[in-house]
């Protein structure tokens, strides 16, 4: 494996205290989604051993976010999976994440993904909203239908 890229670490990476060789960075956001102590000390450790802790900036985080918006996926990114993929943008980086949003954002954007789980999208996927009284299909996510006002709006696969 090359060790000249960078791979930039999710939250998995912690959790299971797995990622590849080579560079690594992340988010400072990611301090506040670890929740148990061995993580963190894995986290800790990692920051003494080369660990880099970058601030992507805001044009690839609207960058992310225009991609994110296209694949339907934005309003189920936080803000910390947004920066995620905002340094994998700005790095080249590869990233690894279980998170099947990020992965679906990073791969229609062309850049690689590890799953630590092993479980990986196979295919990009394009999402739309779906009212489930009257059945209207939008592109956009609101919390109520236009056309009844409904409050049951579900994400679909678009075909």
């Amino acid at each position: 494996m090359q060790t000249d890229v960078w791979n930039i670490l999710d939250t998995c990476a912690f959790f299971t205290q797995t990622h590849p060789d080579g560079k690594i960075a992340t988010v400072k956001e990611i301090d506040e989604e670890i929740v148990n102590k061995q993580s963190k000390q894995y986290y800790s450790n990692l920051k003494t051993k080369g660990l880099k802790i970058l601030e992507p900036n805001k044009n690839s985080i609207d960058y992310v976010k225009e991609k994110a918006e296209e694949t339907g996926d934005l309003d189920v990114l936080s803000l910390t999976d947004i920066k995620i993929l905002a340094l994998g943008y700005e790095l080249q980086g590869t990233i690894i994440s279980d998170d099947f949003a990020i992965q679906n954002v990073s791969l229609y954007d062309g850049l690689e993904v590890i799953s630590c789980s092993g479980k990986k999208i196979k295919e990009i996927r394009k999402w739309k909203y779906r009212c489930s009284a009257c059945k209207l299909v939008t592109d956009e996510k609101s919390e109520t239908c236009n056309i009844c006002g409904s409050g049951d709006i579900f994400r679909i696969k678009a075909k």
